[in-house]
C-alpha cells in the first residue's frame, strides 16, 4: 500500500510501521502490506510512513521533502463478532 502501487497484498511483504526492535507490535494496526520496492523505499529512501488513526488500515507516506500521501486499503478488515446465543450461525 503505496502511493501508485498496484501490486496485490497477496504478492507483498508485510511490515511493522514501527519497527518490532523499537518496540513495534505485531497487529493489524502496525502491520501493512508493502511490496518489495517500496518496503526498500521505506526503510532507505528517507520515506516516513504511518498508520492513521481510526481509518481502518489507511498509511500516510511523508516524502523526504515532506508531500504527503494517504493511501486507503482497498478492502476494509473484517469484524468478526462472538455469536449471539440462539441466534442462527448465518
Amino acid at each position: 500500500m503505496a502511493p501508485g502501487c498496484g501490486v496485490p497484498a497477496s504478492r507483498c511483504e508485510i511490515d511493522h510501521t514501527i519497527a518490532w526492535q523499537d518496540g513495534g507490535a505485531t497487529s493489524l494496526d502496525n502491520n501493512a502490506p508493502l511490496c518489495k520496492g517500496h518496503h526498500i523505499v521505506k526503510h532507505h529512501g528517507g520515506w516516513c510512513v504511518n498508520q492513521v488513526p481510526g481509518s481502518d488500515g489507511a498509511l500516510e507516506w511523508v516524502s523526504p521533502t515532506g508531500r504527503r500521501y494517504v493511501v486507503e486499503p482497498e478492502r476494509r478488515v473484517p469484524v468478526f463478532r462472538p455469536q449471539v446465543e440462539g441466534a442462527a450461525p448465518f
